[in-house]
């Protein structure tokens, strides 16, 4: 193996072991929601509250700690917010009422914010300049730390109850702490700082960060019509395996596709079949359209979700961090009122929120014509 390809590696599981651990923690609240809320008796308001304080949460960490990476160098704040992380889980191994829950969840979410955007620029900065979008690809299998929470919901909490899932979280954050803190005490590792103003970073980057922020909230919102979906489908613990590996091809087709065919019409293809799709599973009286969608909108996602890390670091210069960890948190929330936008037109029952996947779609075709190469004094190197 080259030494070029052990140290883009090393570089990529550095970041991966942050991110999969985000990924985790995001999907293990969600699976443990209805948990929560009998444990603690939670109203309706307060599950809600619970819920929102986690998107808050992502979206405050991005911004504090991705600024605070730019101005001061990533390194100390990629071990940082893991110890902020390791906190906020053992507070909520321990939380004992629902303002300790929320204060706890709080406190995690703000380290899963920031994760997205330090993991991403690390590995943008530190890999091999031809192949930034390939290892950006690839780091998104870290949203297979969905699937271990998956797992754990279904397999260990019967047996040692959601308090214990918190905490054996602990262990594997310790270890893979230790690993992070060796791995960036290497002399090569590389970080471009900001010198200019927020005010000014903000104002040179602003158009760019909507596009981005558009572009993450409508692929994110994509899956959320795969909610409805599933919902209405047998929950075995095959098909719920099936959905999530489902990713791994996705992810390589997207690397592949944008490497050929570059940003813009990647998305434009994306938009295309996500939109045949849609098309296909709302006009048709196939019955096993449901599965077909279910299975085949991870692996159409694998496009836009692969190419969001390194696409996002390479348009922005001044704050890269900030503004590309803030873009996909962000997104991530906007993208979270997806439910209540289908639900409020009336869109959540007999197939119609495929409709919403059809508006998606043509959202992404108008995101893929704003879409323009990235001012060449923001790059320093791109996969196509």
């Amino acid at each position: 193996m080259k030494v070029e390809t052990r140290s883009s590696l090393k570089v990529y599981w550095t970041a991966f072991i942050g991110l999969f651990f985000d990924y985790y923690d995001l999907f293990l609240f969600v699976y443990l929601d209805h948990v929560l809320v009998s444990f603690f008796d939670l109203s309706e308001l307060q599950a809600d509250w619970a819920q929102f304080t986690g998107l808050a949460g992502v979206g405050v960490g991005a911004l504090v700690f991705g600024y605070l990476a730019d101005r001061f160098g990533r390194r100390r704040m990629m071990l940082i917010v893991f110890v902020v992380y390791l906190v906020g889980v053992a507070g909520l191994s321990l939380a004992w009422d629902f303002k300790s829950l929320i204060g706890f969840r709080l406190l995690a979410s703000f380290a899963l914010g920031a994760e997205w955007g330090l993991s991403h620029t690390y590995l943008y900065e530190n890999v091999n300049k031809a192949k930034r979008y390939w290892w950006a690809a690839l780091l998104q299998f870290s949203i297979l730390g969905g699937l271990l929470a998956m797992f754990m919901k279904t397999l260990v909490l019967p047996y040692l109850g959601w308090r214990a899932l918190f905490a054996l979280s602990l262990i594997p954050i310790i270890l893979l702490f230790a690993w992070r803190f060796k791995a960036l005490s290497a002399t090569d590792f590389k970080e471009d700082r900001t010198n200019c103003s927020l005010l000014e970073g903000v104002r040179k980057s602003w158009g760019r960060f909507l596009l981005c922020l558009l572009l993450a909230s409508c692929a994110i919102a994509s899956g959320t019509v795969n909610i409805f979906v599933t919902k209405e489908l047998p929950q075995s613990l095959l098909f719920s395996t099936l959905f999530w590996l489902n990713v791994v091809p996705g992810m390589l087709f997207g690397a592949w596709i944008v490497g050929r065919l570059g940003v813009r019409l990647s998305i434009i293809i994306y938009a295309v079949m996500l939109l045949s799709l849609s098309g296909l599973a709302y006009g048709s009286d196939w019955d096993q359209r449901q599965y077909a969608f279910a299975l085949g909108l991870p692996l159409l996602n694998g496009i836009p979700f692969g190419l969001m890390g390194a696409y996002f670091n390479e348009v922005f210069g001044d704050f890269r961090t900030m503004l590309s960890g803030a873009a996909y948190n962000l997104g991530r929330i906007l993208a979270g009122f997806s439910p209540l936008l289908i639900t409020g037109l009336s869109l959540d029952s007999e197939g119609n929120y495929y409709l919403f996947s059809i508006g998606l779609g043509i959202a992404m075709v108008f995101i893929a014509f704003w879409i323009q190469k990235p001012d060449t004094e923001n790059i320093s190197g791109s996969f196509s």
